[in-house]
């Protein structure tokens, strides 16, 4: 008479898994990167009165002062090649891995130092500007004014917040590369003994 109890089946593993998709990138994105790095300062050093103007009496008042950027010429090459070098280290290695965020974690430090040094000047920000600024918001929004008057830091903030996420996600995602890899190892050394 059999067992009313149903046994069940026993499945055995497959002692060779499929390895998960490495966690890559897009090839363009680094190539975005390179471009904006480079047009970003081009634009910054040699046009700075076009990023922002201000329309005053019939006359066009640049926001940044000319003169004081130029001056800043090396960090600000500094900076061009910190970013071109962080990108290109992207575009090298083609996907995430500790190296890749080892290059990148000190490459964004090094360039929000320079950030830094370029935009917590506040003499880059032309002067006639700040004057307009302070008396067109003092009797209506004053604190609007002052954060307006800064518009270096209101730069110096995004680009510091924008290192700030690409350095965790490179990270993280670095770490979860490794993570991956290292169980692609684990399963071959298995497979490897299960084959012998």
């Amino acid at each position: 008479m059999s067992n009313p109890e149903a046994i069940p089946e026993t499945i055995p593993e497959d002692p060779h898994p499929a390895p998960k998709k490495k966690i890559k990138f897009s090839f363009y994105e680094p190539v975005a990167g390179i471009i904006f790095a480079l047009v970003a300062a081009i634009i910054f050093y040699f046009f700075p009165q076009i990023i922002t103007i201000v329309f005053i009496g019939g006359r066009l008042i640049p926001t940044f002062d000319a003169e004081v950027i130029q001056s800043l010429w090396i960090p600000i090459l500094i900076w061009a090649i910190l970013r071109l070098g962080v990108e290109f280290s992207f575009l090298i290695e083609r996907r995430y891995t500790e190296r890749l965020a080892v290059i990148a974690s000190i490459g964004n430090i090094l360039t929000a130092v320079v950030t830094f040094i370029i935009f917590f000047n506040v003499r880059i920000v032309y002067w006639e500007y700040i004057d307009f600024v302070h008396k067109y918001f003092a009797d209506v929004a004053e604190w609007f004014g002052k954060i307006l008057a800064r518009p270096n830091l209101i730069i110096l903030v995004i680009i510091l917040i924008v290192l700030i996420i690409e350095t965790i996600n490179v990270i993280k995602k670095g770490r979860m590369s490794k993570s991956q890899d290292d169980r692609v190892k684990k399963s071959e050394i298995v497979t490897n003994e299960v084959d012998v």
